[in-house]
């Protein structure tokens, strides 16, 4: 079995609960191809992984580069919140483990992640199905309210008059 069909289903994974990517994607901010660009980008990705991992060792900040160059060439998106450094850190790791021969943590980390994670495709989805409602009003849908001795939380993106979309960090 070779490194690129390892990693293929793992960068499949990763990448469809990135929020950041799946929104870019949904939005077409690729152009009316940003769903062929996505696969692309998996086969593309796992290409960088496999020849990098072979001849040097693989860092964080090359695969964090090399994300960040991929969402900004391809489907005109800059993330600002921090993401691309976790997806990084996430696939070094990955990458040593797979080296390590813990295929099988790998893939129960995966499962366990996905089950997770499925309320933030959910929310991208209803968002988007939400046509009939005027776009000003729809962000206060989504405040809800808080004790008073919390801080407010900041929405996790922000859409700006020109139509640019800022995605705030987690943390």
């Amino acid at each position: 079995m070779s490194l690129q069909s390892v990693l293929i289903p793992i960068i499949r994974s990763v990448f469809s609960r990135w929020t950041g990517l799946q929104l870019a994607v949904t939005h077409e901010m690729g152009g009316h191809e940003s769903q062929a660009k996505y696969e692309a980008f998996i086969e593309a990705f796992g290409d960088f992984l496999t020849r990098n991992s072979r001849s040097t060792v693989v860092i964080e900040c090359d695969i964090q580069q090399y994300l960040e160059e991929i969402l900004d060439e391809e489907f005109n998106t800059e993330l600002d919140d921090g993401s691309s450094h976790e997806l990084a850190q996430l696939f070094h790791r990955y990458l040593q483990m797979i080296a390590q021969g813990k295929l099988n943590e790998i893939q129960n980390e995966l499962t366990a992640q996905q089950n997770n994670d499925s309320g933030i495709q959910m929310s991208v989805r209803n968002e988007n199905d939400d046509s009939s409602s005027e776009s000003e009003d729809s962000d206060d849908d989504m405040i809800t309210e808080e004790p008073e001795t919390e801080k407010p939380k900041k929405p996790s993106m922000e859409t700006d008059e020109d139509g640019w979309t800022t995605i705030h960090r987690r943390r």
